[in-house]
């Protein structure tokens, strides 16, 4: 069984990586081979031919789910203009001070799934407009203003386009202001779990709303992590420990194995009851109850569809009186999850979680002579240790110290916190108020006490462990080296763990040559952040935005980038403006690298100490030159044409960064720099704005690349139609964030340019029209 799991899964995970929905003629030449293989082999190999079968049945599979989602596509006529839709609200709203994002099922003009956010509007303090109180199950009629799905596309960002296929998102938008917006009803009657899960919250709310980890309390009852704290959230990441913060698999089998176990003890009391139902048996059908409805309340959340799976498949044995291997159960688990949503392959806590458990199956069978505490310790260890190479490769951080954490935040989560929690939702349901209010009390302490700890161990300077894993091969010979060193010591194999390491050391790691730079425009949307590498110095160039709601691109996209790049310090950064798509990471950078120097036209507006940048500052790094043409020292321009114009060049190319100037600014560098500014390729000044790009500025620099670093469908039209019809007829090649994602230069003896989202076209993501 576990066999033909891994057999179903590697079908969907083959057609996961693919580029289109369409089957390519190679693809239909292997299928066509492996049909008659099967037909060849069925009589003398059948297990080789079953598996086979399964194989293809599981990229089937995922081809007609991934078909059926992408066919329910929102017609271009709707999207990027103010329309009226009527739907419905489906799932948890997820409500934060200035607004709240919700998930809304549009039936009128068109049907999908929608996920929007409706702002409060203020003016300074004052309230302007307020968002409604949102409720599952409510009709509305909205104004709204929706796009494509669309994400950044860099190296080892978080690819919000997958998350959002993943969760079957046809278009994102907002709600508009209008007097059109409407409640239609606030109850259909038809019954919903979201709706249970949302009376509970309100019902609750007035007994842990005042509680320090009221959030905590909420997401281990109904699995509703939305209304925990950032700080709260980073510390329990940092540490490790977030799957005690929310309701995981270890929840559903210990609250179920209680029932079981409790139901099991009280019926042997009654002779009578236990002739008529062996006690074993009506156990398993209340551990089977009581795990479906934990995992109804919690949202039905991968891990604990995977944990239900398990848990009814070992109570159901139970019931049938039938022994079934562990691992044919963790097989039937596997596969039964893969057919109820194959997409699961696309979300971190599917892998994890069976990650994690197989882990778990294999320790729980070592050392079973040892005591109870010795098997308990051990186990969490090899937990700890085996779950590095997933946690590198998808966090990029792991924490040293989770060992420890998790010694003592499980049993707090599982033994005090997750059980007291839901003793204290019964009885406010029963209405006895006051020993919920006790109850809750208890919950909360326990987990301050829990927090402190975590803060402690937060501390230790070696606690958290950046590290980037780019390569699949890099991270098969990591979980390869984790499985030779936990192998039974009487195999004798653990020295082959030392010959795997030595492969990861050995794997090449390419370094640039003297006389090459590369220069990597990063897809931060509606700004700018160019990082500029040579052989052994790093130049960051602006830094993104950072918004009202924390959203940050220093944090999210430059500083991944960097890590996945194994860059810690950076000799240099320049901060061509003020601008908040310019400078409003820079706070993120600072508090997450070491850097040399910041140059910027406007260091007052840098915390930190910053230069003046200024016409004529030039420096050499490993055979490349770096020089400055603007902003002069005395110079009347504000604003836009302040920015810092830097050109980079090594003995046969150069590039030109130009920030946000604009026509006064180039007209300036036209007539004073006019043989310097000549590049092979430019940065668009100003994200190709109709302000800059003037004829005779493209004369004086005669690119022949121009890269424009703008948002898809940004409300400034950038780059603006006329601009690009101005370079095309210049004859110059125009390449733009908002097509390409991430876009990387490398200038050496040659020009090697690589546009990211190309690279990585896989048939869910959107594809460039412009």
């Amino acid at each position: 069984m576990l066999i033909y799991a891994l057999s179903f899964l590697l079908g969907i995970g083959l057609f996961s990586l693919k580029n289109t929905l369409q089957i390519s003629p190679m693809e239909w030449v292997v299928i066509f081979a492996i049909f008659l293989t099967i037909f060849t082999t069925f009589k003398h190999h059948k297990p080789l031919s079953l598996n086979l079968a399964i194989l293809v049945l599981g990229f089937a599979w995922m081809g007609v789910v991934s078909t059926q989602i992408l066919s329910a596509k929102i017609q271009d006529n709707y999207l990027n203009k103010p329309i009226l839709v009527r739907g419905e609200i489906v799932e948890l709203p997820e409500k934060t001070s200035r607004s709240t994002k919700f998930i809304f099922k549009a039936s009128s003009p068109f049907q999908g799934r929608l996920k929007l956010t409706w702002y409060s509007h203020y003016n300074n303090k004052t309230i302007l407009s307020k968002v409604p109180n949102l409720r599952t199950g409510e009709s509305w009629q909205l104004l709204l203003k929706l796009k494509h799905n669309n994400g950044y596309q860099n190296l080892n960002s978080f690819d919000y386009e997958k998350w959002l296929f993943y969760k079957r998102i046809n278009a994102t938008g907002y709600v508009r202001t209008s007097s059109d917006n409407q409640r239609i009803n606030t109850d259909d009657g038809a019954f919903s779990i979201d709706k249970v899960r949302q009376d509970i919250r309100y019902l609750l709310s007035p007994q842990i709303e005042k509680k320090t980890f009221s959030g905590v309390i909420n997401a281990l009852i109904i699995g509703d992590r939305s209304l925990i704290p950032d700080a709260q959230w980073s510390l329990f990441k940092s540490t490790n420990t977030t799957h005690l913060s929310v309701i995981s698999g270890l929840h559903i089998g210990l609250i179920s194995g209680f029932v079981f176990l409790l139901v099991q003890f009280l019926w042997r009391y009654s002779a009578r009851l236990s002739i008529m139902i062996p006690a074993q048996v009506i156990a398993a059908y209340f551990g089977l109850i009581s795990a479906l409805l934990y995992a109804l309340i919690s949202g039905f959340s991968i891990p604990t569809i995977r944990a239900f799976i398990m848990a009814s498949v070992v109570f159901i044995s139970i019931i049938l009186r039938r022994h079934h291997d562990i691992w044919q159960l963790y097989g039937m688990a596997l596969i039964l999850v893969l057919l109820h949503n194959p997409l699961s392959v696309f979300s971190v806590g599917f892998w994890l979680s069976f990650y994690v458990v197989a882990i778990i199956i294999y320790g729980a069978g070592q050392h079973q002579e040892k005591s109870w505490l010795y098997r308990l310790i051990y186990i969490q260890l090899l937990i700890s240790f085996s779950s590095l190479p997933l946690s590198i490769w998808f966090f990029s951080v792991t924490s040293a110290l989770s060992p420890i954490a998790n010694l003592i935040a499980i049993p707090i989560s599982s033994f005090i916190a997750t059980p007291l929690s839901l003793i204290s939702a019964l009885l406010t349901f029963s209405g006895l108020t006051y020993l919920s209010e006790i109850s809750f009390s208890i919950v909360n302490q326990s987990l301050v006490y829990l927090f402190v700890l975590l803060e402690q161990l937060q501390q230790f300077d070696f606690n958290q462990w950046h590290y980037t894993q780019t390569s699949l091969i890099d991270l098969a010979l990591f979980i390869l080296l984790v499985c030779v060193a936990i192998l039974p010591k009487a195999l004798k194999l653990r020295w082959l763990s030392v010959l795997v390491l030595g492969l990861m050391i050995l794997i090449p790691n390419p370094k640039m040559d003297d006389n090459s730079v590369l220069i990597t425009t990063l897809d931060v949307a509606q700004g700018l952040a160019t990082v500029v590498q040579t052989k052994n110095h790093v130049l960051l160039f602006d830094t993104g935005a950072k918004y009202p709601s924390g959203f940050n691109l220093g944090g999210s996209v430059i500083a991944p980038y960097l890590r996945a790049k194994h860059i810690q310090y950076l000799d240099k950064i320049v901060i061509s403006h003020g601008d908040n798509d310019h400078i409003g990471g820079l706070d993120n950078i600072l508090e997450n690298f070491k850097v040399g120097e910041i140059l910027s036209s406007v260091p007052e507006k840098i915390q930190t100490k910053a230069l003046t940048c200024q016409k004529g500052q030039s420096w050499q790094w490993d055979g490349i030159m770096f020089k400055m043409l603007n902003p002069e020292k005395e110079t009347s321009f504000k604003g836009n044409n302040t920015s810092c114009v830097l050109k980079i060049s090594n003995k046969k190319y150069s590039v030109l960064l130009t920030g946000d100037i604009e026509r006064k600014a180039e007209h300036h560098l036209v007539q004073n720099n006019k043989e310097e500014l000549k590049s092979t390729i430019m940065l668009a000044p100003h994200h190709g704005s109709k302000t800059s790009s003037t004829q005779a500025f493209l004369n004086a620099v005669s690119p022949s690349l121009i890269v424009v670093s703008s948002g898809f469908n940004n409300r400034f039209k950038h780059p603006a139609k006329t601009i690009i019809k101005r370079y095309q007829s210049n004859g110059i090649k125009v390449l733009k964030t908002s097509c390409s994602g991430q876009i990387d230069v490398l200038l050496s003896d040659t020009i090697n340019i690589k546009e990211y989202r190309k690279e990585s076209a896989y048939y869910y993501l959107r594809q460039c029209e412009d």
